[in-house]
């Protein structure tokens, strides 16, 4: 086969790396080339195996829009799997009624909630970026336990790291983790 062989799309290569990138999400492009050489006699471009692995992706695991559709499904069946975990959410509406823009999401986890009791009032607060298509920051807070293990509180997903975004983050704490606490909290962050 030339690399002009017309049956050689990206949708024939899909087709034979998709039992693979189900097994292995991670697939390098390497090893789909490696795949690909091996039942077809053919290698194939880097390029072509960097654009097959996209829709193999989408194919077994969705895109990032319905990615972020269900995340209020899978947030509500995560409560229902661990009573008592706290979610919180600030979204924008769109034109289309079952859609929208999120903005911010919390959670945390009941266990974490019930141990915090239990630790030093020393809250550490950081952000990382979430490389993604939508360019999503996450936030999270931790502390540690009395044997010196880090013990996560919360977590969020926010659509920039802003002071709105931290403000609301905090919000939450206070609402979800030091309700009931009457003693200082000391907060960490960078």
């Amino acid at each position: 086969m030339t690399n002009n062989h017309g049956n050689l799309n990206i949708n024939y290569c899909a087709a034979i790396l998709l039992k693979s990138v189900r097994e292995n999400p991670v697939c390098e492009i390497s090893k789909a080339r490696e795949i690909v050489t091996a039942q077809i006699g053919y290698e194939i471009s880097y390029m072509k195996a960097w654009y097959t692995l996209k829709p193999c992706r989408e194919n077994v695991y969705g895109t990032w829009e319905s990615s972020v559709q269900r995340l209020p499904k899978f947030m509500k069946a995560l409560q229902q799997r661990n009573p008592g975990t706290a979610v919180e959410w600030e979204h924008h509406a769109t034109n289309h009624p079952s859609k929208f823009i999120i903005k911010y999401v919390f959670w945390a986890f009941k266990p974490c909630i019930d141990g915090f009791k239990y630790c030093r009032r020393v809250i550490s607060v950081d952000g990382t970026h979430l490389y993604t298509k939508y360019k999503h920051k996450m936030l999270l807070a931790v502390c540690l336990d009395a044997n010196q293990q880090v013990l996560p509180l919360a977590y969020a997903i926010v659509d920039e790291e802003t002071a709105s975004a931290w403000k609301w983050f905090f919000k939450c704490i206070d609402k979800h983790l030091l309700s009931g606490i009457s003693d200082g909290i000391c907060i960490i962050s960078d």
